[in-house]
């Protein structure tokens, strides 16, 4: 399976899931000088509710299946005047698991101090997400995380409830994570879904906007990214 989305087309010609955007114009898709390509510009407003939350996320709805080796990749630019309320942080990137209430197991944090926190959260083998009590696993934290520029992130997963599965993270080329172990809630038979965007878990007192780039997902790449002894260092 190779999935590339991007934004050559209308929004409703394209196979984006726009149900986590609370207006049309919401996102607005931009020719970008530096990539040289069309971009995602979202737009979020104090109190916008999408979707359950205060959100303006795009959204990717394929669910690949669990236990194979999956490379994504995309890019973010998050202006110089994304300003978060105090003591506040907006995510930026998840995974999250189809129907459940718990976290998700993967999710990038942006901080009002400017550190990006990359998180991972599953459950014990043999739970299922309905159980209370997951596990949040602080992956790295990256404290002089550049705005205004462009920040090429790539990963390197499988997701599963077994201790053999691993997780690479790259932010520009450069590794910033790497894990071995439990990436997923032990009754899913699905990887979890990818969205990125603007979600703040609470309303934010200010107007938040971003760029996101093309987005690409692949099932099974042609060489073995990941093995259990160890992880690509080419990615």
């Amino acid at each position: 399976m190779h999935l590339s989305l991007d934004f050559n087309k209308p929004l409703a010609q394209s196979s984006w899931d726009a149900s986590r955007l609370p207006r049309k114009d919401s996102l607005q898709i931009i020719y970008d000088k530096v990539r040289k390509t069309n971009v995602a510009s979202l737009n979020w407003k104090p109190g916008e509710r999408a979707n359950n939350g205060y959100r303006a996320e795009l959204c990717d709805a394929t669910l690949p299946p669990k236990g194979q080796d999956i490379y994504y990749s995309y890019s973010l630019l998050i202006p110089e005047d994304f300003n978060i309320q105090h003591d506040g942080f907006v995510v930026i990137t998840q995974w999250h698991t189809p129907g459940s209430g718990q976290k998700p197991p993967l999710a990038l944090r942006l901080r009002h101090t400017g550190r990006l926190d990359v998180t991972l959260n599953h459950l014990d083998t043999g739970s299922d997400f309905s159980s209370s009590g997951s596990k949040q696993i602080m992956l790295t934290q990256i404290h002089d995380f550049e705005k205004g520029v462009w920040n090429d992130f790539e990963y390197l997963v499988r997701w599963s409830s077994d201790e053999d599965s691993a997780l690479q993270i790259k932010i520009n080329r450069k590794t910033i994570a790497q894990y071995s172990g439990q990436t997923n809630y032990a009754d899913q038979t699905t990887a979890p879904y990818f969205k990125y965007g603007i979600y703040p878990p609470i309303d934010n007192n200010v107007g938040l906007n971003l760029l996101c780039g093309p987005y690409t997902m692949i099932v099974k790449p042609s060489r073995d990214f990941i093995t259990t002894k160890g992880f690509d260092p080419d990615l």
